[in-house]
This record gives structure tokens, sequence and C-alpha cells, in this order.
């Protein structure tokens, strides 16, 4: 039997089965195809890449990314931008603050909790200097035996007479099954309004729009509005309050009341520390606690001094404005931070509340923006706001590659320049239109800079993912390990 010759060793190999060259292509792929085919990148491919990242990155919010951007880009912008320099004086003017704290129960020689008849006797000086309203913030739920409880009656009876409108609040998740507020109190007709505060890690940074209802009557959705809105609804008609779709976002201003700066020096406090601005910029990023207040922005009426009415400035700080009436002692737990603020009594939260409803004439910042008539979620609209981004960004890149393609003649050197350019243009404009749009968002829908502000971090993530060629390369691979001929 004669021996088969071997095949001469120039005979064209065989291509291996499609599967096994794909996961060799995988596994080794090479790197100079990959590079060549990296610059064919199609423009849709672009523009579904950088929507899918960012997609990924506002809705995912990996390592809670999205929530650390947005509050401390709403804290930063208090403290230093919206603050000291945007937010008008107008709520400020109408809000005040009556305070009971342990300066009051030291120099009038009574223990807390007080009797009804102190604030009776409370209530009744301040309804001597002809305030718009009463806001009562504190809780009247424990039943004690209490033989003034008829002085406080006779207090809102009074308020009821002169037209002078007084809410108190009522009291929520009581442990032992408690009226929401003293029966005797609740059949005087006072509407009873939700006293909850939302807090974010501490500090105070939003306002629900809604409540529990009590004794107020709901509205066509059956929701009854918050303690805030609920107040500004009926003092203000003139200019009613917009729908607030989720949550307002609260603007804290920086410009204490004069009145504060007043008392509050010769107590030894120093509400605003002086400073260089370039000194106030450096510790708003690296120490906040050194540029923040310990005075509050409205203005605080200690209850000592309003029923001794030894002080001159009383009357102009009650008089035809909405006075809150509230509490600052030690021990209590009523007390949060606020990004312009170190702790303050939660009193203060419902005040600024307020005081934004009016300072906005009843559209504030929110979180949530209507589209078509539907609540938007505030994920869905960043993702909508920064897709104008990715098209003009991924045009630009698509229209250098073109270029770079259809011109290779040119030098190196003026290549590198012409790249660097074109790499810079891209950053600034991607900065000024995320910026352009969140303005656009703020003015035309009240959505807050907190909830837009990520649209500028993404899209600079955005141009620097084009500055290293991560969708092209990405490209480049999956065409390589499918096979794609770079000289083609």
């Amino acid at each position: 039997m004669q021996a088969q010759e071997p095949p001469p060793q120039d005979a064209p190999r065989k291509r291996p089965p499609l599967v096994v060259g794909v996961y060799q292509r995988a596994r080794r792929p090479d790197r100079s195809h990959m590079d060549v085919l990296s610059r064919r990148v199609p423009y849709w491919f672009l523009v579904l890449t950088l929507t899918a990242f960012a997609s990924f990155q506002i809705w995912m919010n990996p390592f809670g990314f999205s929530d650390l951007v947005q509050r401390y880009s709403q804290d930063i912008a208090d403290l230093l931008i919206m603050g000291p320099h945007f937010y008008g004086t107008e709520g400020r003017d109408k809000v005040s603050v009556a305070m009971i704290d342990e300066g009051t129960l030291h120099q009038m020689q009574t223990p807390w909790p007080w009797r009804y008849g102190d604030h009776a006797s409370a209530l009744g000086a301040i309804l001597s200097y002809n305030p718009k309203a009463v806001v009562v913030d504190i809780l009247f739920v424990d039943p004690r035996r209490d033989d003034t409880l008829p002085e406080l009656i006779d207090v809102i009876h009074r308020y009821q007479k002169a037209h002078v409108p007084i809410y108190f609040e009522g009291g929520k998740r009581l442990p032992y099954g408690e009226n929401a507020i003293t029966p005797e109190i609740e059949k005087t007709g006072v509407p009873i309004l939700d006293p909850d505060v939302s807090i974010n890690a501490g500090v105070a940074r939003q306002y629900n729009a809604t409540g529990a209802c009590f004794n107020v009557k709901p509205d066509g959705d059956g929701n009854c509005p918050s303690l805030a809105l609920k107040v500004y609804g009926d003092l203000f008609p003139q200019a009613p309050p917009a729908k607030i779709n989720d949550m307002m976002e609260l603007v804290w201003g920086t410009k204490t009341a004069p009145s504060n700066l007043k008392w509050m020096t010769s107590e030894g406090k120093s509400c605003a520390p002086e400073m260089s601005a370039v000194r106030r910029i450096y510790l708003a990023f690296f120490d906040t606690g050194a540029v923040k207040s310990p005075c509050p922005y409205n203005a605080e009426i200690p209850v000592v001094s309003l029923t001794a009415g030894n002080d001159p400035d009383i009357p102009s700080l009650i008089e035809g404005r909405v006075v809150f009436y509230g509490a600052d002692l030690e021990g209590a737990q009523d007390k949060t931070f606020t990004p312009v603020n170190n702790l303050l009594p939660g009193v203060f939260t419902h005040a600024m509340a307020l005081d934004n409803l009016i300072t906005f004439r009843g559209h504030p910042e929110q979180d949530a923006i209507s589209i078509g008539g539907q609540v938007q979620d505030g994920n869905l609209v960043q993702i909508l706001a920064v897709l104008p981004v990715i098209l003009i960004l991924s045009w630009f890149h698509w229209r250098a590659l073109r270029r770079r393609r259809e011109h290779r003649e040119r030098s190196a050197t003026f290549e590198y320049f012409l790249e660097k350019a074109v790499e810079k243009l891209w950053h600034y404009v991607a900065f000024g239109l995320a910026l352009g749009i969140g303005l656009i968002l703020t003015r035309a829908a009240g959505l807050s800079v907190a909830n837009w502000v990520e649209v500028v971090f993404v899209s600079a993530e955005l141009a620097a993912l084009l500055l290293v060629g991560a969708p092209g390369s990405f490209w480049g691979y999956l065409h390589h390990v499918a096979g794609a001929d770079p000289q083609a």
C-alpha cells in the first residue's frame, strides 16, 4: 500500500469554526485591528452608549452618587449663591418666631411644661400687637389636670372674635393612643395642622407638600396641604400656591433679620463671622461649619421680652406678620441642622417654608415637574435634560473622527493641537449646555438646583468618556470579535 504524501507547507490553512474564532478574538484581541475599527464608530452608537451611561448614573445612583451630588450642591448653593445673593427678604419681613427658651424659664421662674395659663398670657400678648396670624408649634396632647385651661380657651376665642387666624399642631404616632390635641382645644374649631418636617441626614432641606388632615377639609384629590402650605393658602389668596408635585425644596436665606443681630450680639453670639470672600468660599467646601451662622434667618422674639413689654422692636416684629409660637429648650428633640445654620429649633423650618412661599409668590422650588399633566420622576427629567448634551457632544466627536480619517496627510503636530483645542471646547460646551438646560428647568418648571445639578456632572463625565475614546474602543472591540475586516 502506497503512503500518502504530506500536504505542501504553503497550502492555505482552514479558517477555524465561527464560534472558535469569536472566542479566540474575544480572548486575545488584535489591538491594531481594534484601533482601526474604533475610528469607524457610527453616530447612533455614540448616542446610544452615552445615553445608557447617563441613564445608569442618574437612575441607579451608584454608591449614592446622585443623592450626594444633589444635597451637597443644594447646601453649597444656599450657603454661597442663593442665600446671600439671590434670595429676597419679602418673606423675612412677614414672618417672625416668638420663642420660649431657657432664659424665659429662668427669668419668669417657671418650670416646663408651662401651665395653660402661661401660654394664654404669651398668646394674649402677641394678639395685642395685631398679628396677621399665629401658628402654635407646641403640642397640647398630654392629658393633665390644669385649672388654667379655661384661660387658654378664652384666648383662642379672643383670636376668633378679632378675626386673627390661629393654628395648632396635632400629635402623630402617639404611643398610648392620646388624642391629637386636647379635646377642649379641638372643640374651639381651630385648624389643626400636621407638624411633620422632612429631615435628610439630619438637615432640613425639603418640606412636605401634604400631611395629615385632622380637622382640615381635604382637597379634590383627598389630600390635605402641609402646615406652611395651608397657612399660606389661607392668608395670601392674591397669589395662590401652585400645585406641589412632590416636595418643596427649601431655600435658606443667610441675611439674618436685623433684630436678631441686635439682641443675639448682646448675648455674645456672632451671627455673621467676618471673613474675606475667598476665605468664605474655601471654608464652605472644606470646613462648612465655620461659615454657618448660629442665628436664624427669620426674626426671633424672646417670649420673656414679649410678656415684659420692654422691647421697642417687638411691635414692628408682630404687627401684620405671621408669628410662629414655639420653644427652644435643652433636651428637646425638635431641633435640626440647616444648610446655612447650625442646630436650630424645628419651628424655624416651618417658618422658612412659609418664607419661601411668600418670597416666591406661591411657586417654590420643587423636586418634580409635570409634563402633559403627569408628574414626572426627577430622574426621568434629568435624563431628558441630558439628551441634548449627548446629541451635540456625540456629533462633535463623530465629526472629529471623520475629519481624522479624511485628512491623514496632515502633520501629527497639527492634529495634536487641533484635537486638544476641540477637547477643551467639548468641556466648555458640555458645561454650558447643562447649565443652560438647568436654568430653563428652574425658570420654566420650578425644578430646584439640587434636582438638575447632576446633569452638569454627568455631562462632564460624558465629555471625559469621549475624550478617552471609550465608546469607539467598545465599538472596535465588538466588531473585531464579530470578525470585521479592518482593511475593508
